[in-house]
């Protein structure tokens, strides 16, 4: 048996948290939300301990984009924005501010999961490759 990749989810979007928690809280999953707490965003990776984030873009308060930046203060865990914005410009803007990977709504779960476990991959490489990972430590 292995472990269960661990996610948080950051959306204010109810209804993607909702979709995001049933259909990746299945045999490979283990999904935590932001949604209904009040702690901050330190407090959450902290407690959360993910392996990989799915950020969504457009929230009301700090955007996804600030939020990526916030992130990337505190870990190096893969992120993966979602946007309703299918722009080449906006898509190259999030992957430019930190993130590993970028996917568009609307999407299908199995597109989301395979793009998770690529970028997984990709990641765990460049943790693990001394060539490609000179002057960065792990989280």
């Amino acid at each position: 048996m292995f472990a269960k990749i661990k996610i948080l989810a950051i959306s204010s979007d109810p209804t993607l948290m909702k979709l995001l928690e049933q259909e990746l809280s299945d045999g490979d999953y283990l999904v935590a939300s932001t949604q209904s707490t009040g702690s901050s965003l330190k407090d959450l990776l902290d407690k959360a301990q993910p392996d990989f984030i799915i950020l969504d873009i457009i929230m009301p308060t700090l955007d996804g984009i600030g939020t990526c930046l916030h992130l990337r203060q505190w870990t190096q865990i893969p992120i993966m924005m979602l946007s309703t914005w299918g722009t080449g410009d906006g898509m190259v803007r999030g992957l430019n501010l930190g993130s590993e990977s970028y996917l568009t709504e609307p999407f299908g779960i199995d597109e989301l999961k395979s793009r998770i476990n690529e970028t997984l991959k990709r990641s765990a490489t460049t943790m693990t490759d001394p060539l490609t990972n000179i002057g960065t430590s792990t989280p």
